[in-house]
Order: C-alpha cells, then structure tokens, then sequence
C-alpha cells in the first residue's frame, strides 16, 4: 500500500487554471465535491480526501486516486509515493506546474487584453506579455 503524501509547499491558487492544467497533462476527467474520498490501487477507501480528484482509472491500473485539497493557500496536491515516481516518469508535478504556469499567464494576457509570446531558452521557458 502505498502512502499519500500532501504537497503544501505546490499550492495551486487558481482552480480554473488548475483544471486546464490537468487537461493539458491528459487528465480532463475530473470530479469536484467537499471531501471527496481517495481510493487506493486494490479499490480500497484511504483516509484522504479532496475536492478536486482524478480517479486511478484514468491515471493507470497499477496507480491510486490524486486529488488537491483546498486550502487557505490554494489547491495542493494529495498524490501516492508511487504515483509521484510513476506518473509522467515521475515529472507530474514539474508539468503540472508548467502547465499552470502558462494557464494563469494566459489568463492574465486575457485580462490585460495583450499578448502573450513564449520563448524556450534550453529547459526554460520566457513568457512575456505585451498589452
């Protein structure tokens, strides 16, 4: 059985961005409630819950529910030891975090009615926006 762990210090403030994010990571079916239960890789309820929650179907047979607890800080992520290291080689996290990056730029492009122009310097990607 593998333990959750909860990320507190990857809070995502924006949950419209958030769901974007997972969508662009290949993760579009979502539920959203108040205390959602996790469910482990045998089917078994863990004590965790979420209010965001990808189920393990989607994610792969061997895997565990993820899920984002709100809190005062934003969305963190509630994901498995094993989910961590299997998910995306391990860099579900790093991606998500550039996804939503890109997301809430996007959305500021948006509201400020500019634009925004990305440009990918070796690992690093520069996002400006003109308005």
């Amino acid at each position: 059985m593998s333990k959750y762990m909860t990320f507190t210090s990857a809070a995502f403030k924006d949950r419209e961005c958030l769901l974007k994010a997972l969508r662009e990571c290949g993760y579009a079916e979502t539920e959203e409630g108040e205390a959602l239960s996790l469910y482990g890789y045998h089917g078994d309820r863990r004590p965790e819950t979420a209010h965001i929650v990808v189920r393990r179907k989607f994610i792969g047979a061997a895997s565990n529910d993820l899920g984002f607890q709100k809190t005062e800080s934003g969305y963190v992520p509630v994901i498995s030891e094993y989910d961590r290291s299997f998910i995306m080689q391990g860099k579900f996290l790093t991606n998500l975090r550039t996804n939503y990056n890109l997301k809430s730029a996007e959305k500021l492009a948006r509201n400020l009615r500019g634009t925004l122009h990305q440009e990918r310097v070796g690992s690093t990607i520069k996002i400006r926006i003109k308005y």
